[in-house]
């Protein structure tokens, strides 16, 4: 396995941190308008501080690397790769049972239906595409 830096996939040092104070900036405000300050300052705290850990230790842990975007090998690309699918499994399937309820509800058509659709649709394309194009590098 290649140990090469990749060019043009990791994002600068200061991304990640950037987002989050932008993000934090937009929820404080949001938070602020509807008269909410405990949430106002609770919110942007948690999410700077996010940044701020993942974007210092990503040197140092693997795992802060990993959620600051840090993909600077093979290793870290599959990892991410295999992270991403485990999280579209876990939320197919509560999408699933989401749907089960709606059915169980006599509510087919709502959000976890929507959603489902989407899902199942995002899927059958982007593989078509896949398939199509011959695109097996990550």
């Amino acid at each position: 396995m290649s140990t090469t830096p990749s060019t043009g996939r990791t994002p600068m040092r200061w991304a990640v941190l950037a987002l989050t104070v932008v993000a934090g900036a937009a929820m404080a405000g949001v938070m602020a308008v509807r008269g909410d300050i405990m949430m106002a300052v609770l919110l942007p705290a948690i999410s700077i501080g996010y940044g701020l850990f993942v974007t210092f230790a990503a040197s140092r842990s693997d795992v802060a690397a990993q959620l600051s975007g840090h993909e600077e090998d093979e290793r870290r690309r599959l990892i991410n790769l295999r992270a991403g699918a485990m999280t579209a499994n876990v939320l197919v399937a509560a999408l699933v049972c989401g749907v089960a309820y709606e059915l169980a509800r006599d509510e087919l058509g709502g959000p976890f239906t929507l959603l489902s659709a989407l899902a199942g649709f995002t899927y059958i394309v982007s593989s078509a595409a896949y398939t199509r194009t011959g695109s097996t590098s990550l």
